[in-house]
């Protein structure tokens, strides 16, 4: 267990480089089981999440080159296995996401019930219902989750999804690819990282159209070739970086941020709270306009009554649910009160309990809805983390605000995402000491 003890109350000031979209790499290395060729993934974080999946590739029997993770090679010619290590794939939710170039390849998958953030009871029921929409079966035994293909495929498949999972578009998507066959996706998720994994199926010799939009269309092929990724910037990071630098009076430069197919939509949250963003060239330069505040009339803010802003997560291109902890904390120290909710995940805000033994005035009207009274003055305090990244995330955040010492308890659930997140912090000007 991680511990560290931050003094806060400096601004951040500086320049930083945004990581990679972890969630766009997590299912972009499992692609590489789709060809007997080589594929080089570029600008991968060194993550703990990444070198799991990078373990279950070598169990399965892939080669990796891991001496560069610039260019990380990956050869899946000699895997064999359709069988997850257990022990590995019960560490990250991200284990799914070998069912469908399994599925695709060997025409059966073998993964235990996947680990990773408790928010909830995140089943994996939108990947079974849209699997059994092209006849792919599924059995449950001790620990694990058998897919099995249908041994003939149909030519065509119209397939209307139950919700637009992102997990389960991506997943289907990595089966549908490396078939023969021809596919219409209904109500598929369009985040960047959905897009970013249909671009290198494309680019390993899929056929895919719609990419970005809720209706996606993919004639697959059984061969696939090899290909080059390099994920696009992580807007969650962004989003952190955004805050931190709101939160702090600080000024930071976030290099390669300006991507409009990342940010130009929830960019535009962030600067309904009165914060600056400009856009410079290839970066964002964040600072505030004065204090942090929501005017309810010119800022275009819904609203829940008069006084009292609501905000909640929604697909994309709505604002993210995994951007939603670093609000609340935004909106601790923002003028007046604001509703959030978290609709998505029944314990997505269990957090807030920490936020206010730090000092906050949050109260919660039920398990996914809490109104946020700011501006708030941070304690000394001493705090056992959520081990969720975002929530803890949250909480991190809270602690860079006012010259007070916080202790954070279990602060490593961050280097799940964030491999090197205190140097970037200490960079801006943070204190942070590793106890």
């Amino acid at each position: 267990m991680d511990t560290i003890k931050i003094i806060g109350g400096n601004p951040l000031i500086g320049e930083v480089t945004p990581i990679p979209n972890k969630n766009a790499i997590l299912s972009a290395l499992p692609a590489s089981i789709l060809t007997e060729k080589a594929v080089t993934y570029h600008n991968v974080p060194d993550t703990t999440d990444v070198n799991i999946l990078l373990e279950i590739l070598e169990k399965l029997g892939a080669k990796i080159d891991k001496t560069d993770f610039n260019n990380l090679t990956i050869n899946c010619k000699n895997v064999k296995s359709t069988k997850v290590d257990h022990d590995l794939g019960i560490r990250v939710r991200a284990s799914i996401m070998f069912a469908g170039p399994l599925l695709a390849r060997f025409g059966k998958a073998e993964i235990p019930l996947p680990g990773g953030c408790v928010l909830g009871k995140r089943s994996i029921s939108a990947h079974i219902d849209v699997f059994s929409k092209v006849g792919v079966t599924t059995d449950y035994g001790e620990n694990y989750v058998t897919f099995t293909a249908p041994k003939k495929l149909e030519k065509e498949y119209k397939i209307w999804q139950s919700e637009a999972s992102v997990t389960a578009t991506e997943n289907f998507a990595l089966y549908a690819a490396g078939t023969n066959s021809a596919y219409t996706l209904i109500d598929a998720a369009s985040e960047p990282h959905v897009t970013q994994l249909l671009e290198l199926l494309n680019s390993m010799g899929a056929k895919i159209s719609g990419i970005g939009a809720n209706v996606i269309n993919i004639s697959g092929n059984q061969s696939l070739k090899s290909a080059d990724y390099t994920p696009l910037p992580d807007f969650v990071d962004i989003a952190g970086l955004i805050v931190a630098s709101a939160i702090t009076n600080g000024n930071i430069r976030i290099k390669g941020a300006n991507v409009f197919e990342v940010v130009g939509g929830f960019v535009n949250w962030f600067r309904k709270f009165n914060i600056d963003i400009k856009e410079e060239g290839n970066d964002l330069v964040v600072s505030k306009k004065g204090e942090l505040k929501i005017d309810p009339i010119k800022s275009g803010f819904p609203m829940a009554t008069a006084t009292l802003p609501k905000f909640s997560p929604r697909p994309w291109p709505g604002f993210p649910v995994d951007c939603l902890p670093p609000v609340v904390t935004l909106a601790t120290r923002t003028k007046g009160q604001i509703l959030i909710q978290n609709w998505m995940y029944e314990t997505g805000l269990d957090f807030i309990r920490e936020l206010n033994k730090m000092g906050a005035n949050i109260m919660m009207c039920d398990p996914q809805k809490v109104i946020v009274t700011g501006p708030t003055k941070f304690k000394k305090s001493e705090i056992y983390t959520p081990a969720i990244i975002q929530a803890c995330k949250a909480v991190f955040l809270a602690s860079l605000c006012d010259p007070v010492e916080t202790v954070l308890h279990g602060t490593e659930v961050l280097k799940r995402r964030y491999p090197n997140i205190y140097e970037v912090y200490k960079s801006l000007g943070v204190n942070i000491e590793l106890l």
